[in-house]
């Protein structure tokens, strides 16, 4: 036996507005139960789809930093920061994802009219045109970035220059596919678009060098001097507190410069990425108490920072 039953077919936004098939508040609640529901839901489902993958993402990076903080090997903090960086990036492509194709989802259930879809479409094209070489050019530079390990959360860079800022130092904080996030050693958070991002120099990679020039007198023992400042290098390398970030004692190398006055003595050594300078405020420290102890005296320099140890 056949029965028929009639196929229920929810009403069209030109439906509900012309108010042709019935009253127009009838239509209006019949498209909110069945269209308007469904677009609900897929708003929903995309807004809680994103903050689940931020959250994900989070917990990984603090995960990946903590395991970072902890470890004292510079090839191990490399790859958390790669890590970091490239959670942020698949973050924000996930993401990217979702509100997209919640958006087009969206636009199928209105079932617009083909008089409001191409008017429509012609402005959001056009408008996609103007900005998308940009943030497509932004993208194509984030995924280089990551793919080159240039430098990763955590790592401390300088990069530029930037129009009208010139070169941007500090600590990346955050990365994503399109802008890279510093935070400047006076506590700015700088957003750069990672298009921007010409040339970057990354002291967090790998290991760092410190470097001091000692002036002193022509009429010093040298060789006397220089003994001398190997073994306060060596024996700072060798304590606990210093041990874990000095990876090569610091010891003289020669004489980097020869006035009419004074020579300059090179001291040089090894330390884990970004330490640099706290050994080398500490190793000027023990170096000027040495040279006291010796009744040796630094002969002014015609340098400004002749004791400050080279951070490039």
């Amino acid at each position: 036996m056949f029965i028929w039953a009639p196929t229920v077919v929810p009403p069209t936004i030109e439906a509900v507005l012309d108010g042709s098939d019935g009253g127009f508040w009838d239509r209006v609640g019949e498209w909110f139960r069945t269209t308007g529901i469904t677009i609900g839901v897929i708003l929903i489902v995309a807004l809680v789809l994103t903050k689940v993958v931020s959250l994900v993402a989070k917990r990984q990076a603090r995960k990946f930093s903590e395991r970072q903080r902890l470890t004292t090997d510079p090839r191990t903090s490399t790859v958390g920061a790669h890590q970091q960086a490239l959670m942020g990036a698949l973050r924000w492509a996930i993401n990217f994802s979702i509100v997209f194709m919640a958006i087009i989802w969206v636009l199928i259930e209105l079932n617009l009219p083909s008089t409001a879809v191409v008017p429509l479409a012609s402005v959001v094209g056009a408008g996609l045109g103007f900005g998308a070489q940009q943030i497509v050019g932004d993208v194509l530079s984030g995924m280089f970035i990551l793919s080159e390990r240039q430098f990763g959360v955590g790592d401390l860079v300088r990069v530029g220059p930037l129009m009208g800022v010139g070169w941007v130092e500090g600590h990346v904080e955050e990365m994503t596919l399109r802008v890279t996030k510093l935070r400047t050693f006076d506590g700015d958070l700088v957003t750069i678009a990672n298009g921007e991002l010409r040339q970057s120099v990354n002291a967090s990679r790998d290991w760092a060098r410190v470097l001091i020039k000692v002036p002193l007198g022509r009429d010093v023992d040298l060789d006397e001097v220089a003994a001398r400042l190997d073994e306060v290098g060596a024996a700072m390398a060798i304590e606990p507190q210093w041990a874990p970030i000095v990876l090569e004692a610091p010891k003289v190398s020669g004489l980097d410069d020869l006035g009419a006055d004074s020579v300059h003595m090179r001291v040089v050594g090894r330390t884990l990425p970004a330490q640099q300078w706290k050994v080398a405020r500490e190793l000027r420290r023990r170096i000027a108490l040495a040279l006291r102890a010796m009744d040796v005296k630094v002969r002014p320099s015609e340098e400004p920072n002749s004791l400050a140890a080279d951070d490039d």
